[in-house]
């Protein structure tokens, strides 16, 4: 039991590193686009490295943004039949596409690993940054949300069986 709170300490500091690290990018993303525009029509001078920094910073934006939003359950979904349908049918259907969505973020994961490690030698034209340091937040976040999303999975399920318990 020990290791179980632990375990959750852990995954909660991970979250709260995950929150500052993403103002801190957003910020520096926010940051660079506004200056590059600024001085690309003020003083018709744009950082030649800017864009790049701004594609990538927007990369792990929409991914660590992406885990923090799947924690809370509040990427659009469509639950209107998960509404309609009885408690127990509601429910299945909530694991089933738990399901799917755990086999896509692994095929994901897989792709992302295969990115990471193949463009570890090639290094972008600006920054000099090699391409798979960048791509490695792709495996990253997605094996967060699998381990989130299974955590909900077994939630659900131990839903389902105290209802029918309680139903019976």
């Amino acid at each position: 039991m020990e290791l179980q709170k632990f375990l959750r300490v852990l995954y909660r500091l991970m979250l709260e590193v995950l929150k500052y690290l993403l103002v801190i990018l957003t910020l520096a993303l926010v940051v660079i686009v506004f200056g590059n525009v600024v001085g690309r029509y003020l003083f018709n001078y744009s950082w030649p490295w800017a864009d790049e920094a701004s594609r990538f910073l927007f990369i792990w934006v929409i991914l660590i943004g992406a885990v923090l939003t799947n924690e809370k359950y509040e990427h659009m979904n469509l639950d209107i039949l998960v509404r309609w349908l009885p408690s127990m049918s509601g429910r299945i259907l909530q694991i089933t596409s738990q399901a799917v969505i755990v086999a896509v973020l692994a095929i994901i994961v897989r792709g992302g690993i295969t990115a990471t490690v193949g463009n570890l030698t090639f290094d972008s034209p600006a920054l000099g940054v090699p391409y798979g340091l960048v791509y490695m937040i792709v495996p990253i976040c997605c094996t967060i949300m699998i381990v989130q999303t299974i955590a909900r999975m077994i939630r659900i399920t131990r839903e389902l069986v105290a209802e029918n318990r309680a139903a019976n």
